[in-house]
């Protein structure tokens, strides 16, 4: 069996060949313009997905759809979380730098976001990217930071008890 760091392969081209041309194109258009891997991604799926994104919200849709995506990376990649049987999958079935990785890990978290994996093809492969360029436990370490921390930096807080309402309004008890 292999281990999910093994197909981590360092070759941007591995990763992004993968996209059809239409796609390619726009996403090297990108990437040439010095924007870094996960820029082009968030890019990508804002400018994809930007009016399909009602259910994660009003104005924030896309930058919370791309958040949401990065979850689930994080998730496939890292914590096995709701993705026990395709991590399974992925390890027992690939060896490094066979083709199709890409869309695997497509199919497999586009369910959780309620996209069609070839929408968020070029996401992955671009996240693929960062990932085997900074390594897969940095990645991941990076990630689990990302989601402890709140957008402006701070430890997440968990919610606590509704305040009381004001005195004289309708609301109190």
């Amino acid at each position: 069996m292999t281990d999910m760091n093994d197909l981590m392969v360092d070759d941007v081209d591995y990763w992004l060949d993968c996209l059809p041309r239409y796609q390619l194109s726009s996403v090297q258009i990108m990437l040439e313009s010095g924007k870094s891997f996960e820029e082009v991604a968030a890019a990508w799926m804002s400018g994809s997905v930007a009016g399909t994104t009602a259910p994660f919200s009003s104005g924030l849709g896309p930058k919370i759809f791309f958040e949401h995506f990065m979850d689930q990376m994080h998730d496939l990649l890292c914590t096995g979380n709701r993705y026990e049987e395709e991590r399974a999958g992925i390890m027992a079935g690939f060896k490094p730098k066979q083709t199709g990785l890409a869309a695997t890990i497509s199919a497999a978290i586009a369910p959780h976001l309620g996209a069609a994996p070839a929408i968020i093809a070029p996401a992955t492969a671009l996240i693929l990217c960062a990932v085997s360029k900074m390594g897969l436990g940095a990645w991941c370490a990076m990630q689990t930071q990302r989601r402890s921390n709140s957008p402006d930096g701070t430890p997440t807080q968990q919610p606590g008890p509704l305040p009381e309402p004001p005195p004289g309004t309708d609301e109190q008890s």
